[in-house]
């Protein structure tokens, strides 16, 4: 009777969790929990600050696309323009076991407003 009650057991799976560090404040309003948040892979050709550091952690059985949900949504949160993926793995170690996403927030740079210490040299 005990082995048959064992086979039964109910695992239970918490659900994704993402923290969120800042590194600088991006100046920008937080944009809905659902906005249309790009996900690159590699960096922009563009110029871009990292503002947010983004970690979301999932249980051992989750998979990326469980996890990056909640990520992306924390990176809405931060007024970021896209969402730049460093590691997405599974993994087992002392400290964390499951599906683990490292990420940034970046917003975009616009050159027009970033004025070199020569030109306001000249502007006087």
């Amino acid at each position: 009777m005990l082995t048959v009650l064992a086979g039964c057991q109910r695992v239970i799976a918490l659900p994704p969790q993402a923290t969120v560090t800042e590194i600088e404040p991006s100046g920008r309003a937080a944009k809905g929990p659902d906005c249309a948040m790009p996900i690159l892979r590699y960096e922009p050709l563009t110029d871009f600050k990292k503002v947010s550091i983004i970690e979301g952690l999932g249980n051992r059985f989750a998979e990326e696309n469980d996890v990056m949900p909640i990520v992306m949504r924390a990176a809405c949160e931060t007024g970021a323009d896209a969402l730049l993926i460093l590691a997405s793995k599974a993994q087992t170690s002392e400290n964390m076991t499951g599906y683990y996403i490292n990420a940034v927030a970046i917003i975009y740079v616009k050159a027009n407003n970033v004025v070199s210490g020569a030109a306001r040299a000249g502007a006087r």
